[in-house]
């Protein structure tokens, strides 16, 4: 025993004792390899010091008391059989355990030496810094007892680690040299960030293996046990099937937790339960073997995935795969539970053969389920039955409803609804019209496919058409619109030379119109301003007169289109301008009897756009030529005197116009993916009409030169084509407006003979509730 208040030194390398070595008090260093013999046990009593002092040294145990310190200074100390350490362990150097427990009680921070356990023996140790902060070399079992924190140890070897009595480490050293086993007891938790914290070892998981990391890696140690798994941080964490073998629970409470990288690694997942967490992401190939819950804020996105449990839906279930490409299946061998989650699917819209996503479901349905579905280049087609997305083989309760309440492509609007006959508890995406308007669902109501109900068409289509027909005609004008009448407007041609004139008009039109044999109506509202003026004018024969001028215009409309059968409505908008040239010839210059011949030719240019409700908008431009010959001839059919003294010339006008038509828009995609067509450019439009009217002249305005003249005209108008738009190659057209009928009535006065001013209004009626209603003013002013 060494009973001593300074230090004593063993410097014999010679000595082969056995018995016990014990400091009771004072500091014991080893000044020669061996000096401490074959002794049995070396005790260092509470206050007392052991100092290696860079030697070896070999002890059958080492019993070290609550506050004394073994200082490995650089040395080595083998224990053949273990021992207990409450004290303080520091240093470097080496301790090996060759056999037996050995017991760490407590902290060594101070401690930087190796530890080697030899196969058969054990070191326990119940703080995370037992060890020191040096490498382990562990061919035993290195056991963590009640360990709460951090163990930043590098472990190499073949042992095991034993987590145990509530341990919670977490496990952040280098220990890609190890390939021994971690087992965690029931009750225990390690937790590790990185790739080497496990090295190649197995897991024996009976309690929770936790992967908190912020970077992408694959856990590809086997991970077995009755325990489970949490997936935390922000990173990716792949599992492959050896790391997929525990049976207990599976958490994802953040990042990504992916079930092999592809197909050809598809792991099969014995865990019974996963819970997808808020902001967390379940992916990957292969199954489960029990239930999975996505959790409100979590996301669950497999490929060719079969869940052997049930399925509830909180949160959202993607089966959309990263490529777009449709054709992915989700089986839920047992039941399926929405609670207001999100189903995602890819399909390319078209017939009943459409490819597409699909979960089936072997056992029931209930909750209500959002359903959203992407076309992935689908160009629409009528459908039958519809494209099976959901496939039911239990109890058919659930409630599944589109987000948007209609999904587009091409010219069809594809709704979600329950089957009929052997598809009734399936649900399908259908193109045909469900018998009323099909709002977006927050809680979804079921409706079944009736394959016997007519198609449902996009109102965006609409649109369109009122858009092209629009550009077309909105700067379309006859003689007297332009002019009034031109005995009126020309008075001063007959009295002065090198006559300049300033003609200016304004239009405000409604109109409505149908579209896909009625399905869409469509209203629009027009403005549209004119002026131009003569450049020139001159007469062949002394009787006759010719008239060329330049005129412009700016124009705009504004349309609505609106379906019973879709539960959204669509806006078309147009704005432009015009210019060009126009001439004029009167037969007889004097009364504007006899014939008349008038023509035009405008460019027109517009910024074009289609909107509707929660949709992506379409803008595009639109441009071309439109032209018109017009042709009439003016009778006096008469004359009388009125009550008051009024002197009235009745005239008729017979008149014929033809308008070609050239504006078109180029071919386009929507942001949808939709290929755009409109069609009508190259109309050409025939007028054929009557125009008769009164010249009055009161003896109120003898020797003034007032005079007002009221009109009506009548007129059949024939179209060679419809306006149309194709979308995706699906056609729609403008019903009932290739024949119309004209009213219109109006005054035209002149005031003096330089000022004349003309007013109409119009109506136009055709087929299938086409109508279309127009007023004008107009004045010029010669000079």
């Amino acid at each position: 025993a060494i009973n001593t208040t300074g230090q004593v030194s063993l410097s014999n390398g010679l000595n082969n004792y056995t018995g016990l070595t014990q400091v009771q008090s004072g500091i014991l260093r080893t000044d020669a390899n061996h000096a401490l013999g074959n002794t049995e046990s070396l005790q260092i009593n509470n206050s007392a010091m052991v100092d290696l002092n860079n030697t070896i040294q070999s002890a059958g145990k080492l019993e070290a008391l609550e506050s004394s310190t073994l200082h490995f200074n650089g040395g080595t100390l083998t224990l053949q059989n273990g021992g207990i350490s409450e004290g303080i362990l520091t240093g470097s150097g080496n301790l090996n355990v060759y056999n037996g427990l050995f017991t760490i009680e407590g902290a060594n921070s101070g401690l930087s030496a190796t530890t080697t356990i030899s196969n058969g023996a054990e070191v326990i140790i119940n703080d995370a810094q037992g060890a020191g902060t040096g490498d382990i070399s562990n061919e035993g079992t290195l056991t963590l007892d009640s360990v709460i924190g951090m163990l930043a140890n590098s472990i190499r070897g073949t042992g095991d680690v034993d987590a145990t009595d509530s341990t919670r480490a977490q496990i952040s050293g280098d220990n890609s040299g190890f390939s021994g086993m971690f087992n965690i007891d029931s009750g225990s938790n390690l937790t590790v960030s990185e790739q080497n914290n496990l090295g190649t070892a197995a897991v024996n998981d009976n309690g929770l293996l936790t992967v908190n990391t912020a970077s992408d890696w694959t856990l590809s140690n086997s991970v077995s046990g009755s325990g489970s798994l949490t997936k935390a941080g922000t990173g990716t964490l792949t599992l492959t099937q050896a790391s997929a073998a525990f049976t207990s629970t599976t958490d994802i409470t953040a990042g990504t937790l992916a079930l092999g990288s592809d197909a050809a690694s598809a792991v099969d997942m014995a865990s019974g339960l996963v819970n997808v967490q808020n902001d967390a992401r379940f992916t990957g190939y292969g199954s489960t073997a029990g239930d999975v819950n996505v959790m409100q804020g979590g996301t669950m996105q497999m490929t060719d995935f079969m869940v052997g449990g049930s399925l509830t839906n909180s949160g959202s279930v993607l089966l959309t795969r990263e490529d777009g490409m449709p054709g992915n299946s989700l089986t839920v061998n047992g039941n399926y539970t929405g609670n207001n989650g999100l189903l995602a699917f890819n399909t390319k819209l078209g017939d009943d053969s459409s490819a597409t996503d699909k979960l089936t479901v072997q056992g029931n349905t209930a909750g209500n389920t959002r359903v959203s579905v992407t076309n992935t280049g689908g160009t629409g087609a009528q459908t039958v039955n519809g494209i099976e997305v959901i496939e039911v083989n239990g109890n058919s309760a659930g409630n599944f409803a589109l987000t948007t309440g209609t999904v587009e492509a091409g010219a069809y609007v594809y709704t979600l609804a329950k089957g009929t006959g052997n598809g009734v508890k399936n649900w399908y995406l259908t193109s045909k019209w469900q018998g009323n308007a099909i709002p977006p669902h927050d809680v979804p109501t079921p409706v079944a496919v009736d394959p016997t109900a007519p198609d449902a068409l996009r109102p965006e289509a609409g649109s369109y058409i009122s858009n092209i027909a629009a550009a077309n005609t909105l700067f379309n004008h006859r003689l007297h619109d332009r002019l009034g009448e031109p005995q009126y407007t020309d008075a001063l041609y007959n009295s002065e030379e090198n006559v300049s004139s300033l003609w200016m008009r304004h239009v405000g039109g409604h109109e409505r119109s149908s579209a896909g044999d009625g399905q869409l109506k469509t209203q629009s509202n027009r403005y549209v301003l004119q002026l131009g003026g003569d450049i020139a004018q001159w007469s062949s024969d002394g009787l006759d007169r010719w008239h060329l001028g330049v005129m412009g215009g700016y124009a705009n409309e504004h349309s609505n289109t609106r379906s019973d059968r879709v539960g959204y409505s669509s806006d078309g908008r147009v704005s432009g301008y015009s210019a060009g040239l126009y001439g004029t010839w009167f037969q007889n210059d004097a009364d504007k009897t006899g014939m008349y011949v008038d023509s035009w030719m405008l460019y027109n240019w517009f910024d074009s756009s289609v909107e509707s409700d929660n949709r992506d908008g379409d803008s595009y431009k639109s441009k071309g030529l439109t032209a018109s010959a017009e042709a009439g001839y003016t009778l006096k059919a008469g004359e009388f005197y009125g009550s008051q003294g009024t002197l009235n010339t009745w005239y008729v006008q017979p008149q014929a116009q033809v308008t070609w038509m050239g504006v078109k828009d180029d071919g386009h995609r929507r942001k949808d993916g939709t290929r755009i067509e409109t069609e009508g450019d190259g109309n050409i439009q025939t007028r054929l009409g009557v125009r008769t009217y009164l010249n009055s002249h009161h003896k109120m305005d003898d020797g003034k030169q007032r005079t007002f003249q009221p009109f009506v005209e009548v007129n059949w108008i024939h179209n060679t084509e419809s306006f149309g738009v194709k979308m995706d190659g699906t056609k729609v057209s403008r019903d009932g407006a290739r024949n119309l009928g004209e009213v219109r009535t109006g005054v035209e006065g002149k005031l003096n003979d330089r000022l004349s001013v003309w007013g109409n209004v119009g109506v136009q009626m055709g087929d299938k509730g086409y109508s279309d209603t127009q007023g004008m003013i107009g004045v010029k002013y010669s000079w």
